[in-house]
């Protein structure tokens, strides 16, 4: 079972990796949100230093994970980046606003 969970990081730090030489240099106004294009092979999990890796790349000034069953306030913040996961606190998307 150890090499399963092996062969399962391996993927996820390729994907991760992968996706950061995708992403084109984006110039916005700084403390904005700007949407960051990072493809993932298989959905990462969210922890403190992708979702800060995430905040720092879009140029975002706020972070708000969005976890299913909770309610969230649905206003518009050009400043924040918002990061929805699943139950199993794995991405599922991400986007400004």
């Amino acid at each position: 079972m150890s090499s399963l969970n092996t062969l399962k990081r391996l993927l996820l730090t390729t994907s991760v990796l992968l996706g950061f030489c995708s992403m084109p240099a984006m110039a916005e106004e700084d403390g904005k949100c700007k949407t960051v294009a990072i493809n993932f092979l298989v959905a990462p999990e969210a922890t403190p230093a992708l979702l800060e890796m995430l905040r720092r790349e879009s140029g975002a000034t706020e972070l708000r994970v969005e976890r299913p069953g909770i309610g969230y306030t649905r206003e518009h913040n050009a400043d924040r980046l918002r990061v929805v996961v699943d139950e199993n606190n794995l991405m599922q998307s991400y986007m400004c606003g």
